[in-house]
């Protein structure tokens, strides 16, 4: 008995061990079921890239269903899924077989293509690279079919494995049953395992739903970045597209005008330069603290980036909303405390109401046109949209075009005013002046196109173009006249300024002395020391600096002593109200005793009547210039050509004494 006892425990023993084995083996093979994933994975990246394919295609399609922000964003989600071809189990099954791997290679090599050029692509180019795309089709499929191939084998393998554990575990189960009458406290102890076994598949159970619920936590974080300003915690461009269209649909069937404002802070980049980006940073949050505090059910605010924040809103009639942009722009003008020190700011408004357009890219054009007119016109001023703005736009645009074949065409021409001494009226030089010949609108002066030519850049090639013309025609006199060239503040901008001069000069032969360089007091306060290096350099070879419409401008005592200018050109706005105004008077007295204190001559523009002549030789003046003496003509007097001097007025003729 003893020895049955003995074989039974031995037995019980043995069984025992092998069904905890068992057990054992069954959770294995239950958690190799949940890390079979690949086929899902490969799954959700195709189903991605044939929905980014639509989308694109929609996109190239150039119709209003997809804008580029939303195919930019479909993109990104394309690139996130890409990454995990990278790791993971995903990663590892791509590594396991070399045309998976060129696969992969092939589809990062499209996405970091578009990451770089989507929003450079015509929806041409998008057109023919989606062929390309195309292309990868079959070969993602092929994979997403291989993946589940392999995960179904390996299901198929670990079910097949479980129902033979299951048989052995049921025989051993029969057995343990017959053997419980003999030993009943083995049946508890093997009941224990049993139940133990259940709380651990229960355990994986649980950990499973955690990761479910955490990827899900990430997913609605991701989109939340994606839709919110990472500084502010406001929404951002792309939910102000998507609000705007929604807006715009809604406002569409309810018959009332949808409102879009744009503000601009004035001052942001001196609070930046001075204070620094962390202070800038502050500041922004502040402005959208109070522009969120301001928010109501009809409207809802947006940083679009930058210093530039937005507003959109439905059923305000044109007084309503300037209104608002007025509560708004006096509350963000108010002062801020920002690391103990008290920073003052303004904005700017553009304001376009959606009257007879409700084209989402039209109304945010429109908007942007009247913030660029309001900011125009200074500080804290407000504008709403109105034809002539996108007249004047097209006009710029027309203006463009027609400078670019002027430049082909040699429109452009250099008319030349004398400059005259106001004593022995002798002719001191000529200031040269461009006029453009436009085959249709005639001869044009520089203020209508100027301001043009220095936006688009043009301003360099033209204002090479006058300073070689006047310098070879100064050149050409017997007479050694000065030469005055005005120069633009984004020419002192150019480093090769200095020396496209000194080749000029060389090329014409015209002394460095000769020549005078007219120079705004605008151009002189830069954010960078460029344009005082480039002006001390022309002076150094001998080129003369004069400070033109002196008085209009930020006048800086600083900034005269720094450089040390040869003269200072009093704006015609004083000499016209000389014989009128006191004021007038006493500001030209002002600029003559100053210039002469520092050792430098004074030139009057505008002077057309003798009694503006006499006062002005009253006061000092050395030089004039203006009607009295002769218009801007396109060739110099016959006397300075022919050696002579002299120059009077007589019934409006020059004369050559």
């Amino acid at each position: 008995m003893n020895r049955i006892l003995v074989g039974i425990i031995f037995s019980l023993f043995i069984t025992t061990g092998y069904i905890a084995f068992l057990v054992y083996d069954r959770q294995q093979e239950l958690q190799k079921l949940t890390h079979y994933t690949e086929s899902w994975s490969v799954a959700q990246l195709v189903s991605e890239y044939y929905r980014f394919e639509s989308w694109l295609g929609l996109y190239a399609t150039d119709t209003d269903e997809v804008t580029v922000d939303q195919a930019r964003m479909r993109l990104e989600i394309m690139l996130s899924q890409g990454e995990l071809m990278k790791g993971g189990d995903l990663g590892r099954y791509i590594e396991s077989d070399k045309t998976h791997q060129a696969l992969a290679a092939r589809l990062e090599q499209i996405l970091t293509y578009l990451d770089s050029n989507l929003e450079k692509m015509s929806h041409a180019e998008l057109k023919k690279y989606l062929a390309n795309m195309h292309l990868l089709d079959a070969p993602l499929s092929q994979l997403s079919s291989s993946a589940l191939t392999k995960d179904i084998n390996t299901i198929n393998e670990s079910n097949n494995k479980i129902q033979i554990l299951y048989y052995i575990y049921s025989a051993l189960s029969l057995l343990l049953v017959i053997l419980s009458f003999i030993l009943g406290f083995l049946m508890i102890y093997q009941n224990k395992n049993i139940l133990k076994a259940h709380m651990q598949v229960k355990s994986l159970a649980d950990e499973l739903q955690l990761s479910k619920e955490t990827l899900q936590i990430q997913n609605s974080k991701l989109e939340y970045d994606v839709y919110h300003d990472s500084l502010t915690g406001m929404k951002n461009r792309l939910y102000f597209w998507d609000d705007l269209n929604k807006i715009n649909l809604q406002a569409d069937k309810d018959h009332v005008p949808v409102t879009v404002m744009l503000f601009d802070l004035d001052r942001f980049k001196e609070v930046n330069d001075t204070y620094g980006h962390d202070a800038g940073d502050l500041l922004l949050n502040q402005v959208s603290r109070r522009l969120t505090s301001m928010s109501n059910e009809s409207d809802t605010f947006y940083r679009l980036g930058g210093d530039e924040f937005a507003l959109l809103s439905s059923g305000l009639t044109e007084s309503a909303a300037v209104s608002r942009a007025k509560e708004i722009s006096d509350y963000i003008s108010q002062p801020y405390s920002i690391n103990n020190q008290l920073i003052k700011i303004a904005t700017c408004v553009g304001i376009v109401l959606s009257d007879n357009e409700r084209r989402s890219d039209y109304l945010y054009k429109f908007a942007d046109l009247a913030l660029y007119e309001a900011k125009n016109e200074g500080s804290r001023q407000i504008k709403v949209f109105r034809q002539w703005m996108l007249e004047k736009l097209q006009e710029s645009r027309t203006l463009e075009h027609d400078m670019a074949l002027a430049l082909d065409r040699n429109e452009f021409v250099v008319y030349y005013q004398p400059i005259v001494d106001s004593f022995s009226k002798d002719i001191y030089g000529y200031e040269a002046l461009i006029r453009w010949m436009h085959p249709v609108k005639g001869i044009l002066s520089p203020d209508y196109f100027i301001s043009v030519a220095e936006k688009t850049g043009m301003i360099n090639e033209i204002g090479k173009m006058v300073l070689e013309l006047s310098c070879r025609e100064a050149a050409s006199w017997a007479v050694p006249a000065r030469i005055s060239v005005n120069v633009s503040p984004v020419q002192l901008g150019t480093k090769s300024f200095t020396t496209m001069v000194q080749s000029i000069l060389e090329e014409t032969g015209l002394p460095a002395g000769r020549l005078e360089l007219e120079v705004t007091e605008s151009s002189l306060f830069s954010d960078s020391n460029t344009p005082l290096t480039i002006l001390k350099k022309l002076r150094a070879m001998g080129v003369k600096i004069s400070i033109d419409d002196f008085g209009t401008g930020y006048s800086s005592l600083s900034r005269l002593s720094e450089l040390n200018f040869d003269k200072i050109k009093i704006d015609k706005s004083f000499v016209n109200s000389i014989s009128t105004q006191d004021n007038a008077l006493n500001i030209v007295k002002l600029i003559t005793g100053m210039a002469k204190s520092l050792n430098m001559r004074v030139i009057a523009e505008g002077v057309e009547t003798e009694e503006q002549l006499q006062r002005l030789q009253a006061l000092g003046c050395d030089l004039v210039q203006g009607y009295l003496f002769g218009k801007p003509h396109p060739e110099v007097n016959e006397k300075i050509r022919c050696g002579c001097k002299g120059f009077e007025t007589v019934s409006g003729q020059d004369t050559c004494q």
